[in-house]
């Protein structure tokens, strides 16, 4: 396989700012998939965008300043493309890594590249493990399937009508593919632990939605639903601890429908009654935007004139809440990535625009408020008065099985301490309770709420005190 260029470009990156507006950045030609994590290990969440263009591929990597200012880092050049960038540890550090689908030619071959993190924001080794031989290749996604304790790499490939993994052997190498078939083309993947056995679960969606229950023996298939949907999302949709499926599609125009797999443990899940709204939107992502603890969706409208957000009332159910307008200069909004960018403990919304030519800008931040807003600049530093002399520390940290919490109140107040991972999903609550002022100690001994240890990797420990988000601490677990 021809090797693939790895080339660093000294990129400065400038904002387009609209009066103070600090929403509008700009990133290579061709943007066509972005992500954020703290690619860095600084305490803030980053952004990362893959490249696919005539002229330019790659990768794009913009650090955080920890108030939601971003700046260029790198842009690395493959050719002929970088297009469905993604992120997760690969090997046995705890830096993010950065992969995606790539094309090789002599001979011509479909391959995973993974940028290995090293730390000090260094990006210069990869590797590439062939998957298949023919395009296309376009969804990808990442997950402990066999329970090792990493991150094995997963695809869907269109025209053959299969899925197929990649298993990690620890290091950030890779076992050769496997293949299984499918009777219909698959419009997404995505892989979960849905039955908490420490193994990372596969779903597939396309005519059918199908899971594949991951076990020592093998895959254990069970046809969902034979509805047809695109992009299938896993998350705790109704906040019970376990990971629901959602799906969607385009219906019959212009109406959009939403379905909704409710995980009633072993193996088990509810179908509930669709929910169908017009305008029919595209991509869709699903984050908690208003901290009630119960995840809401957000979809990119087909028009391309912006977002929708649908909030969750609880049981399954949608609510139209606002539409969120986004500049698109003539282009399409391509794909978004919702998490705290800004510090104030609330999703924010990047999107990214790709085509119509040149674009005085082509990523966008919309910064929510906590009040409902999503506003141009970012919002940092909100505590109110009564909270702002309380104080939250941990030790070890790093930790291997306990890290102990000292947390500090100033009067008596309700708080809520829980540890969510890195891409939001809460992990366990270690107290919910009205409590004295003064110090208080709390333990947690890196398990989940099914009293299973979490795997080693990056968490992140909120303290909200009287409704109010306080403070947040990032923790590494060996």
């Amino acid at each position: 396989m021809k090797k693939l260029t790895l080339l660093f470009l000294a990129v400065t990156l400038l904002s387009f700012t609209v009066g103070d507006s600090k929403s509008e950045y700009n990133v290579p030609y061709g943007v066509q998939s972005i992500f954020c994590n703290d690619i860095d290990l600084d305490d803030d969440f980053d952004i990362i965008t893959g490249h696919s263009s005539p002229t330019w591929g790659g990768c794009s990597i913009l650090l955080n300043d920890s108030d939601g200012y971003f700046s260029n880092k790198d842009s690395i050049t493959f050719y002929p493309g970088f297009p469905e960038a993604n992120g997760d540890i690969i090997d046995n550090n705890q830096y993010i890594d950065i992969f995606s689908t790539t094309v090789s030619s002599n001979p011509y071959l479909i391959s995973i590249s993974i940028i290995y993190n090293y730390g000090q924001t260094q990006f210069d080794s990869i590797k590439s493990f062939p998957i298949y031989p023919e395009p296309p290749v376009p969804f990808i996604t990442s997950g402990d399937v066999n329970g090792n304790g990493f991150a094995d790499l997963l695809f869907a490939h269109n025209n053959d009508f299969l899925w197929g993994i990649i298993y990690n052997d620890g290091t950030g190498n890779f076992s050769e593919p496997e293949y299984y078939d499918l009777d219909f083309p698959p419009g997404d993947i995505a892989c979960a632990d849905l039955n908490d056995d420490g193994r990372s679960d596969v779903v597939v969606c396309g005519s059918n939605t199908e899971i594949y229950f991951s076990t020592e023996t093998g895959f254990q298939q069970q046809i969902l639903t034979t509805t047809t949907s695109h992009d299938v999302l896993l998350s705790d949709f109704d906040n019970d601890n376990d990971i629901d499926i959602i799906t969607h599609r385009t219906f019959v125009y212009p109406h959009h429908r939403v379905y909704m797999f409710e995980n009633l443990g072993n193996n088990q899940f509810y179908e509930h009654p669709y929910f169908e709204f017009t305008p029919f939107c595209r991509y869709a992502q699903i984050a908690d935007f208003n901290n009630d603890s119960l995840p809401d969706m957000v979809f990119i409208a087909q028009d391309n004139s912006g977002l929708f957000i649908y909030y969750n009332k609880g049981d399954f159910q949608l609510e139209y809440d606002q539409f969120i307008p986004i500049d698109n200069f003539g282009a399409f909004l391509k794909r978004i990535a919702c998490i705290d960018l800004d510090g104030n403990n609330y999703h924010d919304i990047a999107t990214i625009r790709s085509g119509g030519g040149t674009l005085p800008t082509n990523l966008n931040i919309k910064f929510n408020d906590g009040q409902g807003n999503f506003i141009d600049n970012p919002i940092t530093k909100i505590k109110t008065n009564s909270i702002s002399n309380n104080e939250i520390s941990c030790f070890p940290n790093p930790f291997i099985s306990d890290v102990n919490f000292k947390l500090k109140l100033i009067n008596n107040s309700t708080i809520i301490l829980s540890i969510y991972d890195m891409q939001g999903t809460i992990i366990f609550d270690l107290i919910k309770k009205t409590t004295k002022g003064g110090s208080h100690n709390i333990t947690w001994g890196g398990n989940n709420f099914n009293n299973a240890p979490v795997k080693s990797g990056t968490y992140v420990a909120r303290l909200k005190v009287n409704g109010n988000y306080y403070n947040s601490v990032k923790l590494i677990k060996y």
